[in-house]
């Protein structure tokens, strides 16, 4: 005994070795005992294998666990599919959701709801419909006899300088009849020209006075041109049906009544209408101008701007019945009738995005209705080459 522990004190690591061992086996022989561990271990076994062998093929064990990992795999596959399946059941589920809730952009969800109600009232509006058209044909034709007999009746285009003012009635493009999709417009025989002025191209001063109103088209306007200098009011989705009373200036702080009563404009520019495609084109008229009374009223020293809604582009025209070209066309020559080219100016911006076809060049935009920010320049050039002479404001 005594020499032992002179040769565990002697070789601490080689005794501290054979322990570990016994502590292993036994604990591992205990294990197997107890279930706890399998006891197959032999000379065939893998690891056994590994270690007695560079290069080993393949045991019997290295093929079962080949098949326990490919079922393994399988198994995984199909739970990935399940769970595939079930993501793409809910997604659709949640698609079908949202593109049942309005658009909050455009609300041309809404547009269409409504677009229904008045298929089941066709009766009574057909008629009032036939009313509008017949009315807008007598203004029309008023208008044209006007243009016909212009240089019997009518002064040319004031060149400036003349000492009162000269009015401009609206002149209109015919086109191929454009039958409409939807009761909400009307079908398209003609499309308005923009009031006829001597133009002048203008600098950015030019707008230290303006007041720009509209919805997301003039927010991204208001966003990415360079007219810093003017006053912009305006709010996503918004219609002439809450023109006056929503909260659309001061960021949305102040209604645009507040701002006109606190504030004094010269130039006022609007553009409103593809949140109101899915309204019959007569009540849209009506209302925008009923807003335009009102801002008059508070602005009696400004001269306001009718900006025509912009087109979107011809795909997405061609496949929705409601928000689409021909009733843009429509609603603008329905607000351009009132322009008199003294106090009320209609303006197109649609002739500097046009496609060739009548609709937003595509590359123009990022989601066939909203120009991207780069194209906003093109836009603000041409509001830069419409502006008036200064005896223009002497009413």
């Amino acid at each position: 005994m005594k020499k032992l522990w002179q040769m565990i004190k002697g070789c601490p690591l080689f005794t501290i070795l054979i322990l570990s061992g016994i502590i292993v086996s036994a604990g591992g022989y205990a294990g197997a005992a107890l279930g706890v561990y399998k006891w197959d271990v032999s000379f065939k076994h893998p690891m056994v294998q590994t270690v007695l062998t560079n290069e080993r093929a393949a045991t019997g064990a290295d093929a079962s666990m080949a098949e326990v990992t490919t079922a393994a795999n399988a198994t995984t596959e199909d739970a990935t599919e399940a769970v595939t399946e079930k993501s793409s059941e809910k997604a659709t589920e949640k698609v079908s959701t949202e593109a049942a809730k309005p658009d909050k952009n455009d609300k041309n969800s809404k547009a269409d709801s409504n677009a229904d109600k008045k298929d089941e009232k066709s009766t009574k509006g057909d008629k009032t419909t036939e009313k509008a058209t017949e009315k807008s044909t007598e203004k029309n034709t008023t208008d044209k006899a006007a243009t016909d007999d212009g240089d019997k009746k009518t002064p040319a285009i004031d060149a400036g300088g003349s000492s009162a003012p000269v009015k401009r009635p609206t002149k209109y493009q015919k086109v191929d009849t454009r039958k409409s999709r939807n009761s909400c417009y009307r079908d398209v025989t003609q499309i308005a020209l923009e009031t006829q002025y001597p133009y002048i191209k203008v600098d950015k001063s030019y707008f230290d006075d303006a007041l720009f109103i509209g919805d997301s088209r003039v927010e991204g306007l208001a966003l990415y041109s360079g007219l810093d200098n003017a006053t912009f009011a305006y709010m996503e989705g918004l219609t002439t049906f809450g023109l006056m009373s929503e909260k659309i200036a001061a960021n949305g702080t102040e209604t645009l009544t507040q701002l006109l009563s606190e504030n004094t404009y010269k130039k006022i520019y609007i553009m409103l209408g593809i949140n109101e495609a899915g309204y019959d084109t007569d009540s849209y008229a009506s209302t925008y101008m009923d807003a335009i009374s009102q801002i008059q009223e508070m602005q009696p020293d400004a001269i306001v701007f009718m900006m025509g809604c912009m087109h979107v582009s011809s795909d997405y025209s061609d496949t929705h019945d409601i928000v689409n070209n021909d009733n843009i066309d429509d609603k603008n020559g329905a607000i351009a009738a009132y322009a008199d080219g003294i106090k009320l100016f209609y303006l197109d911006m649609n002739t500097a995005v046009d496609d060739g076809k009548g609709g937003l060049i595509k590359d123009y935009t990022w989601d066939d209705i909203h120009l991207q920010a780069q194209y906003y320049s093109i836009w603000e050039n041409y509001i830069y080459e419409h502006g008036l002479k200064d005896d223009a404001f002497d009413f």
